[in-house]
């Protein structure tokens, strides 16, 4: 456990530039490499390099978002319990339950046949999804038997097709954008929770018995739209953590932090690019050395900017002594010892 004295560190010491290095050097040695997610069906976690570039370069969205719903009351002990929470929880398209779809483009119909078992799998009927899709589409859709058809008052082929994948993509139970799920069981604490493949955390706080205070998303911007700027640097700081422990780094997680702080100490998540954080720095020369030099350098002409020369990029650019370690210590010596010294020197 981390304590108060585990984080001082010496007064001088340049903190930034060895988190970079303690970052950044260990991050080229990352393999490309990707695993699948037990018991998440068709889902492959992505790892590495690729996921570390998505952390720093605050993507929008993870390219295998991931939620983690801890349970309360009976349902965290009871597997019947969890089930029922599950069932509330994953997304049923109406891709994941057809079995066979013909379009007529002629009479501008759409004949979708379902899957029998795929339905009482996930407790549908025709009947109620006809009247989701004319709910959600204001289509004209009939159920027979096991069979909707779908009029869509068109003979454009072109409209009819977008018409059926519009259908395909729809919502007939659970929770949009929240994937599917499944359950897991904690090893030390034998309480069940589930993993779902993508991340809608704000409707499934929604549902009874998902622990609200615990429930967690990889998706670094969702949690800073529902839980505020402090989850987002925890996030980012447990996600670093994350993906270069899984390949074997141990990388002092104070300089994670020192990353995550950096990443969110204006209020909103920036990237660490030339439109975030290397981008909007004080300095000219700092700017200047990430990336577009000269745009930095005739902006800064044209305006009268001024460089104070007071960080490390901009220093070590033109050769002068940074400002930390032996730098931040000025020696000086008074006019009397001066003199001193001088009469030492003329005895001699």
């Amino acid at each position: 456990m981390a304590t108060k004295k585990n984080f001082l560190v010496t007064p001088g010491e340049p903190v930034g530039v060895i988190a970079a290095q303690s970052i950044g050097e260990p991050g080229t040695q990352m393999v490309l490499r990707s695993f699948h997610y037990a018991g998440v069906a068709s889902s492959i976690a992505t790892s590495g390099l690729p996921r570390l570039v998505e952390i720093v370069d605050t993507r929008k969205k993870p390219a295998t978002p991931f939620s983690y719903v801890y349970l309360k009351g009976k349902a965290a002990k009871d597997f019947d319990a969890a089930e029922q929470i599950v069932k509330k929880i994953s997304e049923v398209r109406v891709n994941d339950v057809i079995k066979r779809i013909l379009e007529n483009f002629s009479k501008g119909t759409i004949m979708i046949r379902l899957d029998e078992q795929k339905l009482e799998a996930n407790e549908l009927t025709a009947k109620g999804i006809a009247s989701k899709i004319e709910k959600l589409i204001k289509a004209e859709c009939t159920a027979q038997g096991n069979s909707l058809l779908i009029k869509t008052h068109t003979k454009a082929a072109k409209q009819t097709r977008a018409m059926a994948v519009q259908i395909g993509k729809l919502t007939v139970n659970g929770i949009e954008n929240a994937g599917r799920a499944v359950i897991k069981q904690d090893k030390k604490t034998e309480e069940f929770y589930l993993v779902t493949n993508n991340s809608n955390i704000g409707a499934i706080m929604q549902v009874d018995g998902v622990d609200t205070s615990r429930i967690y998303t990889n998706d670094i911007f969702e949690m800073y739209r529902i839980f505020g700027i402090e989850a987002a640097r925890n996030t980012i700081a447990k996600e670093l953590n994350i993906v270069l422990r899984e390949q074997g780094i141990n990388v002092d997680e104070r300089h994670l932090y020192i990353l995550a702080d950096a990443m969110s100490a204006s209020g909103s998540i920036k990237n660490v690019g030339r439109r975030g954080l290397s981008g909007e720095k004080e300095s000219i020369f700092a700017r200047a050395a990430y990336e577009e030099t000269i745009k930095h350098l005739i902006n800064a002409a044209a305006f009268g900017e001024r460089d104070d020369m007071k960080g490390v990029t901009e220093n070590v650019l033109v050769g002068k002594q940074i400002g930390l370690g032996t730098g931040t210590v000025t020696l000086a010596i008074k006019k009397e010892d001066i003199s001193k010294i001088s009469e030492k020197k003329g005895k001699k």
